[in-house]
């Protein structure tokens, strides 16, 4: 289910045959059309839940970085999403995870020179990249956004305000949005400083209750869990990464929903995780690296991505659903993945993690409410 259509041609049919009976039978068709007049007509295939809200989804985007020194795509990255950004540009809204600031040189407020610790930093003219994949909403929340201190996080927002995209996470940023006449609001947590925290669970059910009070359609995207190929598993505990909290996101993305969410979109484990659908809602645990150009491995499924599609009715109820398998093409660029091996790999994760909560997955990648027996 990708759009709904609504004939009207019944109504039509109905008018003609009036016409037809008043013109013959005058007295039985002044009766019809009292009668008819009294009884409201409803378009076939109409209901409450007939205006569908099309999101699109994807997990960690750095598109190259000057720190240390430069690692940068080709034509300033004007290429980096065109195998894939077809997919992105036919939904109503379009969101990802941007790892890092767009900013033009400063010094990193990060230790760096040992393997775990990164620091990240694009030029804030690849932006427009950003733009050309038709990218409205960009989360902010999440533990590299801070690489390069206040003068990262502020032309990273210059950057996406001179760009028209909207952006959500740090402290005070929460995306409003109009969409088919409904209002949809879009807001980030992370464990990290600076940003809505996903460690604080009551707050964050506050703050998804407020929102929720406003607006038709509330969206969560997180930053959380642990990472690599060791986490690929979701599991209803709290998760450290060398001794970094990084939060339960089984009960945070549980909580929220409680409290009004209509759709939960996590990121960060840098690998894709399950699915489940939680209360008709559905929340994807990670969406892993969807465009990490040369400095992130991209090994095993480090190197597996997606584009999430997610369907959701006039009152945020998850519909349906497409997973679109990609892949990273080394250094970093996402390309469409012909051997679905996200799909094989979310739909197993799925299973195992939440065999009674998680979704129907079909080897195209078509993702559905699980079909309940009835006994």
């Amino acid at each position: 289910m990708w759009r709904k259509s609504v004939s009207r041609r019944g109504g039509i049919q109905i008018q003609m045959l009036q016409v037809m009976f008043t013109t013959e039978i005058e007295l039985l068709g002044l009766i019809l059309v009292t009668l008819l007049g009294a009884v409201p007509l409803q378009p076939q295939n109409s209901s409450p839940d007939s205006l569908v809200i099309a999101i699109a989804a994807v997990g960690d985007i750095m598109m190259g970085s000057t720190f240390p020194s430069p690692i940068l795509p080709p034509n300033d990255g004007g290429e980096l999403f065109s195998a894939v950004k077809s997919e992105l540009s036919g939904s109503d809204i379009a969101l990802g995870n941007l790892e890092g600031p767009l900013c033009n040189g400063g010094q990193t407020c990060k230790k760096v020179g040992n393997r775990h610790n990164y620091a990240f930093r694009s030029p804030t003219h690849y932006v427009k990249n950003l733009v050309d994949a038709g990218f409205d909403v960009l989360n902010l929340a999440n533990n590299h956004i801070r690489d390069f201190g206040e003068r990262g996080i502020q032309s990273t927002r210059q950057a996406l305000d001179s760009a028209g995209i909207k952006y959500t996470g740090l402290i005070g940023d929460i995306v409003y949005l109009t969409v088919k006449g409904k209002k949809v609001s879009v807001i980030g947590f992370s464990p990290h400083s600076r940003t809505y925290s996903l460690l604080d669970i009551p707050k964050a059910q506050r703050i998804v209750a407020d929102l929720k009070t406003r607006n038709n359609i509330v969206i969560v995207t997180f930053h959380g869990g642990s990472e690599g190929t060791r986490a690929l598993h979701t599991k209803d505990r709290f998760e450290k990464l060398f001794g970094e909290p990084r939060g339960n996101v089984v009960r945070f993305s549980h909580s929220v929903i409680d409290s009004g969410a209509d759709l939960v979109l996590g990121h960060g484990p840098h690998v894709p995780r399950a699915l489940e659908v939680y209360k008709e809602r559905l929340i994807a645990y990670s969406l892993g690296n969807f465009c990490t150009y040369g400095r992130i491995g991209l090994a095993g499924e480090r190197g597996l991505s997606l584009i999430l599609k997610v369907n959701l009715d006039s009152a945020g109820r998850f519909l349906d659903g497409r997973i679109i398998p990609t892949y990273q093409k080394h250094p970093g660029v996402p390309m469409p993945d012909s051997a679905c091996r996200s799909i094989k790999l979310i739909k197993n994760l799925s299973q195992v993690d939440f065999p009674l909560t998680g979704p129907d997955i079909s080897e195209d990648g078509l993702i559905k409410p699980k079909q309940r027996t009835v006994r």
